[in-house]
């Protein structure tokens, strides 16, 4: 069983020994999570982003994307722009995040390893299960919030499975995830709390502490948190 004290220690080990790259992966993987933009009709924004796992939803009951006039059609090119890239590319280099930190527990990774999702063979196989990853969290979320938590945490490990088997079909790394995460999504959820104090000193520096010391020491954590239910799984799965 893991805890977060050693989870937290030792990830934080494996950054800080690739520091630079495990900074820049992790600012550009921020980056890509974030909302992209906001759209806007001529009497200012309007509609609202549904954000959860870099799946982004618009929903603007005033102007669809269907309403072919003036601003609002190019609102709507603009916001269908970014969700391509969001599902064609910045899902992938997300992905690709999460290889470079598991492979950086072993040796210290390459940036390179950011763009594993278009360089493994499989790129239109990860594009799917990204994408039904994040569209089951999304539609979860739309009939209530909590349960739309819950699935996403459910379903936090697809992107570190489908990392290290990009041939995987989406119905096995949403299952494999699940029973990953069964009677682990408290603590999870307790081990991302537990890095609140760290987020305000972010906040307090503009960012700059986010950047060179927080984001990837979290990052690097979370894919300690990975290793650790995929052996705690393994095990399981081979006592069945």
């Amino acid at each position: 069983m893991w805890n977060r004290i050693d989870l937290k220690m030792n990830g934080k080990a494996n950054f800080l020994k690739n520091y630079g790259p495990a900074v820049l992966v992790s600012l550009i993987s921020a980056l890509v999570a974030t909302k992209y933009g906001r759209s806007y009709s001529s009497d200012g924004p309007s509609g609202s982003f549904l954000e959860f796992s870099g799946l982004h939803l618009k929903f603007d009951w005033s102007h669809s994307f269907f309403n072919w006039g003036g601003s609002a059609y190019s609102a709507g090119a603009v916001s269908l722009a970014v969700i391509l890239l969001d599902i064609f590319v910045f899902q992938m280099l997300l992905m690709g995040a999460c290889r470079f930190y598991v492979e950086n527990r072993d040796y210290n990774a390459p940036v390179s390893k950011l763009l594993f999702g278009f360089k493994s063979g499989y790129y239109g196989n990860s594009v799917l299960v990204m994408f039904m990853k994040n569209l089951f969290v999304a539609l979860w979320t739309l009939l209530l919030v909590i349960p739309g938590i819950v699935m996403s945490y459910a379903y936090r490990m697809v992107p570190y499975i489908l990392a290290e088997q990009p041939d995987i079909d989406y119905r096995e790394a949403l299952r494999i995830s699940k029973e990953m995460m069964y009677g682990q999504k408290w603590e999870a959820f307790i081990l991302d709390f537990s890095f609140f104090g760290w987020l305000i000193v972010g906040g307090i520096t503009c960012g700059v502490a986010g950047i060179f010391y927080v984001k990837p020491y979290v990052d690097a954590t979370n894919a300690e948190l990975y290793v650790a239910l995929r052996e705690d799984w393994f095990g399981k799965t081979a006592r069945s």
